[in-house]
C-alpha cells in the first residue's frame, strides 16, 4: 500500500522560516555582532600571524624596540656566559656532546655558543611579547643553548633551524663552486716571484679553510639538528602558553568577550522573536482592516481597527512574555558558549569570519537540543523527541548554508543595496534548506515509514495511537464547541467572533474560550489549563 505524503505547509512554514533568519541571523546579528577573522580574544596563534583583536596589544608589540638594540644583552646574560664556561671545561676533557652533528667535539676544533632558536626570532615573537615574558631570559634557557663548531653557528647566524637545514644542501653546492674556482684560480697563478708565491699561498690557505668549512657542514645530521630544535622549541612553547593561557589577562578577556557575546546572542533571539511576533499580528490583521475599509473607509474607525491592531499585538506579546525570557536565556547561553569555542579554536587556528557565525548559528540551535534531549519539557515521547531533535538540527544546518551562501554572495553584491539583497538571499536559502530538510527527514514518505518503525518498537505503542486518537476527537470536539452561538445575541456573538478572529495561535484562542466558558457557566469535563486534569480525563476515556 503507497503511503500517503504528508499535507505540509510549505508557504506559511517557509515565511516564519524567512522571516526569523532576517530579523536575527541576517538582521540583527549584523546589527549587534561585528564577527572578526581575529575573533574577540587575542591568542598566541593569531598574533604570530599579525592579528591581533585589541589595538592595545598590537601598539605594545610594535614598541618592543628594535633586537639590534638588545643584541649585546643576549649574548652577554650570565647564563650565556657561564654555559660557554662549562662547554669549555667539557670539550677539553673530550665529552662536549654537539647536538648538530650528533658527535663529541675535538678538543682543537673552534667552538660558538649558539641559540637553537636565535635571539632575534625570539625577540620579535609576538607570541612572547603577548606573554609578557623577557625575552633574554627565554633565549638563554639551558633548553636553547647549544655549542656547536664556530662555522655552522656563523653559517647558521639568525636563522631557524628548520629553514638553515633546508638551504644547507644549496650553501654546500656553493661553498663547492667557490672551491673549484679558486682551485683553478691557483692552477693557473704563476710563482716565479716571491710576490706571486705569497698570493698563491694565501689562496692555498683559503682552499684549505674552504674545504674544511665544506667538510664541517657536510658532518651535520640533519635529523639530530631538527630533534634539537623540536626540544627547544617545546619547552619555549610550553612556558610561553602556560604563562599567557593561565593569566588573568587572558582569563578576564575571554569572560569579558563571552559575557557580551552572551547578552548579544539573547537580546538578538528575543528582539527577533518579538519582531517576527509583531510581523506576524500585522500580516495577519492589515489585511482585515483594508477589506473592511474598503468600500466605506471611515477615518475615525481605521484608527479605531489600528489601535486594536496594536492591542493585540500588545497582548500577543504579553501572553508570550515567558517565551521571551527563555529564548533570552538560551540565546545568551549559547553565545557563552559560541565565543568560548571561537577563543579555542583561535588558539590552535585562525578562525574566519564566517566560521564566527557559523559557530553562533550551530550552538544556537544545540543549546535548544540539548535542553530538548536532557530536560525534555514539554514531556514528549521518544519518537517525538527524536523528531524534535532532527527538525532542531535541520534548522542549524539550514542557518549555517544560509551564512555560507551570504558570504559568498557578499563580496559580489557590492552594488547599491547590495548587502540588503545577500542578507535576503541567504534567509531564502536558510529558509529553503531548512524547510527541504525537515520535510525529508520528518514528513517524507520514506521517513514516515522509519518513524512509524521506531514507534512500533516502543512500549505501549498501541495506547499512545489511542491518545492520540482522542485528542484529535477532541480537536474536532473544540472546533464545534466554538461554533455554537451559546444564545448570545447579535452584538455579542460579533464581539466573541471578532476576538476569535484576531487570535493567532491556540494559546490565545484557548485563553478567549476559557474566558467565555467561565462567564455562561458551561460546565466542562476536565479544567481547561490544567494538564494533569486533562490527562485524568483522557485516562478515563482509555479505560472505557
Amino acid at each position: 500500500m503507497k503511503q500517503q505524503a504528508i499535507d505540509y505547509s510549505w508557504d506559511k512554514e517557509l515565511e516564519k522560516t524567512i522571516i526569523h533568519s532576517l530579523v536575527t541571523t541576517f538582521g540583527l546579528d549584523f546589527l549587534l555582532f561585528e564577527d572578526k577573522k581575529r575573533g574577540d580574544v587575542n591568542t598566541i596563534h593569531n598574533v604570530r600571524q599579525g592579528i591581533y583583536a585589541t589595538d592595545d596589544e598590537k601598539k605594545r608589540y610594535e614598541e618592543r624596540g628594535d633586537y639590534h638594540e638588545f643584541s649585546s644583552d643576549y649574548h652577554s646574560h650570565s647564563n650565556y656566559k657561564e654555559t660557554g664556561k662549562t662547554d669549555k671545561e667539557l670539550q677539553q676533557s673530550g665529552n662536549l656532546h654537539d647536538a648538530y652533528r650528533n658527535k663529541k667535539m675535538n678538543q682543537n676544533e673552534q667552538r660558538n655558543l649558539d641559540h637553537v632558536i636565535s635571539a632575534k626570532e625570539i625577540h620579535d615573537d609576538a607570541g612572547r611579547v603577548l606573554a609578557e615574558l623577557n625575552g633574554i631570559e627565554l633565549a638563554n634557557k639551558d633548553s636553547n643553548l647549544q655549542t656547536t663548531s664556530e662555522t655552522i653557528n656563523k653559517s647558521k647566524k639568525q636563522t631557524s633551524i628548520q629553514d638553515y637545514t633546508e638551504k644547507l644542501p644549496s650553501l654546500i653546492d656553493n661553498h663547492k663552486k667557490d672551491l673549484l674556482a679558486k682551485e683553478k684560480r691557483l692552477s693557473n697563478m704563476p710563482r716565479n716571484t716571491p710576490e706571486q708565491k705569497q698570493k698563491a699561498a694565501e689562496l692555498e690557505a683559503e682552499i684549505s679553510k674552504t674545504k674544511k668549512k665544506i667538510e664541517e657542514l657536510q658532518s651535520i645530521d640533519i635529523e639530530a639538528m631538527k630533534k634539537r630544535d623540536k626540544e627547544a622549541r617545546a619547552e619555549y612553547e610550553k612556558e610561553i602558553n602556560i604563562k599567557y593561557y593561565t593569566s588573568s589577562k587572558f582569563l578576564k578577556q575571554t569572560g569579558h568577550a563571552a559575557a557580551v557575546s552572551g547578552l548579544k546572542m539573547g537580546t538578538r533571539q528575543m528582539l527577533g522573536l518579538i519582531m517576527a511576533e509583531v510581523w506576524f499580528e500585522l500580516r495577519e490583521q492589515i489585511p482585515n482592516i483594508i477589506k473592511k475599509m474598503r468600500s466605506n473607509f471611515d477615518f475615525s474607525e481605521f484608527i479605531n481597527q489600528i489601535s486594536e491592531t496594536l492591542k493585540g499585538i500588545y497582548h500577543r506579546i504579553q501572553t508570550r512574555f515567558q517565551d521571551f525570557l527563555v529564548e533570552f536565556k538560551n540565546g545568551t547561553f549559547s553565545g557563552i558558549i559560541s565565543s568560548i569555542t571561537t577563543t579555542v579554536f583561535n588558539i590552535f587556528s585562525t578562525t574566519k569570519k564566517t566560521a564566527v557565525k557559523i559557530i553562533r548559528e550551530i550552538w544556537g540551535q544545540l543549546i535548544q537540543a540539548f535542553k530538548l534531549i536532557f530536560f525534555n519539557p514539554e514531556q514528549l515521547d521518544f519518537v517525538d523527541l527524536c523528531k524534535g531533535v532532527v527538525g532542531i538540527l535541520s534548522t542549524a544546518a539550514g542557518a549555517v548554508i544560509g551564512s555560507m551562501a551570504h558570504a559568498h554572495l557578499l563580496p559580489l553584491c557590492s552594488f547599491p543595496f547590495g548587502s540588503e539583497l545577500a542578507a535576503f538571499a541567504g534567509a531564502l536559502v536558510t529558509g529553503i534548506v531548512t524547510l527541504g530538510l525537515t520535510y525529508t527527514m520528518l514528513y517524507s514518505n520514506i521517513a514516515h515509514k522509519i518513524w512509524e518503525f521506531i514507534e512500533s518498537l516502543m512500549p505501549h505503542a498501541g495506547t499512545l495511537k489511542k491518545y492520540q486518537e482522542i485528542n484529535a476527537e477532541l480537536d474536532r470536539y473544540l472546533s464545534e464547541l466554538t461554533r455554537i452561538e451559546f444564545n448570545m445575541d447579535p452584538e455579542e456573538l460579533s464581539v466573541f467572533s471578532n476576538e476569535l478572529a484576531k487570535c493567532n495561535n491556540e494559546i490565545q484562542r484557548g485563553l478567549v474560550l476559557k474566558d467565555e466558558i467561565a462567564r455562561r457557566g458551561i460546565e466542562l469535563p476536565y479544567e481547561m489549563g490544567n494538564t494533569q486534569s486533562t490527562r485524568n480525563w483522557l485516562a478515563s476515556l482509555v479505560k472505557k
